[in-house]
């Protein structure tokens, strides 16, 4: 989400979470979106979806889906998840713990909860961080199980404090409503949708998933402004996707060219889309470039 303060197989898994079979949700087509249930607003905090492969292949990794700010594992439940899995490839989406013993939470604790998830998964895991959690997948990157990772819209190591600074020179009012994804859900004004989604989201479908943003901790926002200690590309030897989008106001096509860069990859610059591109139509496509790319990385 916006970070800009000034923003029918089984799998290994342990732990608790939700599952879900995706058998159910196949469509007729290849190219037939997915539309999976919602996931409850009652739903725990830090318990995850689980989405089985719908056939599963040998070898290949699991996703581990990070949400960004103000968002939820919903946004990985709308259909994105469900055609992954149906490309074969299993994987869970966490619901990041914003307040700790009634404090706010840091990265360091959502690097926490996502470090013990990847402890109680066998096998090779790619992630796929949007926005703040594209942060959070760079900071796993030397992990032992991990064998790649999709950066989408991605907070850059060099923080966003730049990315923040071009907003309030370029639109001051979208900047101040951007700063506020630490407000309650569902507080986020209907003028926010231009700077997260592209000029092709139906408005009906903006206000329904702007009514479930915000709620963010402003510690771990506040931490997102400034550089970060994520290891570049020549130390992690992952192999990297890293995915822009032409209509994002808030992650600026420069800084996810940088963050390219830091990890020895060029990036892609997806047209049409805007930040919140697993939310957009032609949402498909970008889950299928997802899944394919990690489906075809070779066993480490």
């Amino acid at each position: 989400m916006g970070e800009m303060i000034c923003c029918a197989a089984t799998y290994p898994w342990h732990g608790q979470g939700h599952d879900r079979n995706v058998a159910s949700h196949a469509p007729s087509a290849p190219a037939a979106p997915l539309m999976p249930d919602i996931l409850p607003p009652s739903s725990p905090p830090g318990a995850p979806l689980r989405f089985a492969a719908g056939a599963a292949i040998p070898g290949n990794p699991t996703l581990m889906f990070l949400h960004g700010a103000g968002c939820g594992a919903w946004v990985w439940d709308e259909g994105f998840a469900a055609r992954c899995a149906v490309a074969g490839l299993a994987s869970l989406a966490p619901d990041f713990t914003r307040r700790r013993r009634g404090s706010e939470a840091g990265l360091a604790d959502y690097l926490a909860e996502a470090r013990a998830l990847l402890r109680g998964i066998e096998g090779p895991v790619v992630l796929v961080g949007h926005s703040l959690g594209a942060l959070v997948a760079q900071h796993l990157l030397l992990e032992p199980n991990i064998r790649g990772a999709a950066l989408l819209t991605p907070v850059p190591p060099e923080g966003l404090w730049l990315s923040s600074a071009q907003l309030a020179l370029a639109d001051p009012s979208l900047w101040a409503e951007a700063a506020r994804m630490d407000a309650p859900v569902g507080s986020a004004p209907l003028e926010l949708a231009t700077s997260l989604f592209g000029a092709g989201m139906p408005g009906a479908e903006a206000r329904r998933f702007l009514a479930r943003m915000g709620g963010e901790s402003r510690a771990a926002l506040l931490e997102a402004q400034w550089p970060q200690p994520v290891p570049m590309g020549w130390l992690h030897g992952r192999p990297m996707l890293v995915l822009g989008a032409a209509e994002d106001r808030l992650i600026t096509q420069d800084a996810v060219h940088r963050c390219a860069l830091w990890h020895g990859v060029a990036a892609e610059i997806l047209p049409g889309h805007g930040h919140l591109l697993m939310l957009e139509p032609g949402w498909e496509k970008v889950a299928d470039r997802i899944a394919a790319w990690a489906a075809a990385l070779p066993a480490r």
